[in-house]
């Protein structure tokens, strides 16, 4: 029996975002589990960014390149195990992957003590970063199997919000206790969303179709499947360009964060380690906390309408307009009263702005190129952007401030007139996929 195409009428949180009879049963443990997954990581992330503070731009680059080399290994053994494990098998097992390593952090952070864990530390800024990117690409994997087209649309507007409310709620809680909860605590906490995360997903897989309990499905994320959508990318010129966009967003974007953890080091130089570790995960948690409400305030109220008024070409000018702004208020005031305000406006302006316009980028390119060449841009390319970044931002600090200026005002024009340019290819190929009108 079909379920009825009305929405449910008794039922506020149904009314509201459109859902229909049956979807809250799928949408409410998606949205939970969205919500504790990047609490989760939200809560550990501050504590990542005060460890990058702490320990030398080199150091930083040499983690970075870390994370890219790990990330390719992991993408790997995803493969791996989705040729050998059903879905279903596989997705359980990498939330429990996810439980078991949070609770083994949090152990070694607790006996290693602040002032012995450099090489846990070390360990926790890669894992994170990793953990990061596979978590979120295997729950919206997940959720692309249970949901059909139209399902997904009303869906993913309330799992959408329950990742940014996640968010904010995660970087709430260590500013707001920064000071009284110590590095394993803040771990423990993170491992009990994460079991709360599992336990949703071990709900949601009771909605998975059939094909989730075969074997040898495509693996998303593999390295053979990187290589293919990187010679998809690299054979158009459309999505070569949109492969410089991301490059250079996130090789701009990882100068920022160097200047950031940069400031945070010399900021609280003159506190004990332990101290100062702390100091600079509030820093950081204040930078999330406000950036994703900024976010938030902007997606649900002003963003549709911005980006309609100025189109998508303008929108892809303000991260490189903004970030070369960053770059110039924090090496002309290098503190943290400066460093708050352009880190918020930034990251918020990109997640509500500029983000989006690059998805409608992804429109005007077949099914096919889109399955091949997004995960490779948005993996593979993001990961090598903050290498790229991150070492350049080495080289950089040995060179006469003027020529730091001038090349990093050189790449953000850059990035800015790639915006430009994929603005007006996108508008040539909407032209050309219009229907040609009747001829009087």
């Amino acid at each position: 029996m079909s379920e009825p195409e009305s929405p449910t009428r008794n039922d506020p949180v149904s009314r509201f975002f459109g859902l229909k009879p049956g979807d809250l049963a799928i949408v409410a443990p998606a949205t939970l589990c969205a919500f504790t997954l990047f609490s989760a990581y939200s809560v550990a992330k501050p504590l990542r960014d005060a460890i990058g503070a702490s320990v030398g731009s080199k150091e930083v680059a040499a983690l970075q390149t870390g994370t890219f080399l790990t990330m390719i290994a992991a993408s790997a053994l995803v493969g791996l195990l989705v040729s050998r494990l059903s879905w279903r098998v596989f997705v359980m097992f990498a939330s429990i992957v996810w439980v078991l390593g949070a609770a083994t952090t949090a152990i070694f952070f607790a006996s290693a003590g602040t002032e012995s864990s450099h090489l846990v530390d070390k360990a926790f800024f890669v894992a994170l970063s990793v953990f990061n990117l596979l978590s979120l690409s295997i729950f919206w994997a997940t959720m692309s199997d249970i949901l059909d087209s139209d399902r997904a649309k009303r869906a993913f507007p309330a799992i959408g919000l329950g990742l940014t409310f996640g968010a904010i709620a995660g970087s709430w809680f260590v500013l707001k206790f920064a000071k009284t909860i110590s590095y394993s605590n803040f771990i423990w906490i993170s491992c009990g969303l994460l079991i709360i995360a599992a336990l949703s997903t071990a709900w949601l897989l009771r909605f998975a179709p059939a094909r989730a309990r075969e074997k040898r499905r495509t693996p998303g994320g593999s390295v053979a499947e990187m290589i293919e959508g990187m010679w998809t990318a690299l054979a158009s010129p459309y999505l070569r360009r949109l492969t410089i966009y991301l490059l250079l967003y996130s090789a701009t974007g990882t100068l920022v964060y160097m200047l950031q953890l940069k400031i945070l080091d010399v900021s609280f130089a003159d506190l004990a380690a332990d101290k100062a570790k702390i100091a600079r995960a509030e820093v950081s948690a204040t930078i999330d906390f406000y950036a994703n409400i900024l976010t938030a305030s902007l997606q649900l109220f002003v963003a549709g309408r911005i980006l309609r008024w100025i189109g998508i070409a303008a929108a892809l000018t303000i991260t490189p307009l903004t970030t070369l702004s960053s770059i110039f208020l924090l090496l002309w005031s290098p503190t943290v009263a400066m460093l708050v305000p352009v880190q918020v406006a930034r990251r918020g302006f990109h997640y509500a702005l500029d983000r989006p316009a690059r998805e409608v980028l992804y429109t005007v390119v077949s099914p096919v190129e889109r399955y091949k060449s997004k995960n490779f841009i948005d993996t593979f390319i993001y990961r090598f952007g903050d290498v790229v970044g991150s070492w350049s931002q080495v080289r950089l600090e040995g060179m006469l401030p003027s020529f730091q200026i001038a090349t990093v005002t050189a790449l953000c024009l850059a990035f800015a007139g790639v915006g430009v340019s994929l603005g007006s290819m996108l508008k040539k190929r909407e032209r050309a996929s219009e229907p040609s009108s009747p001829i009087p």
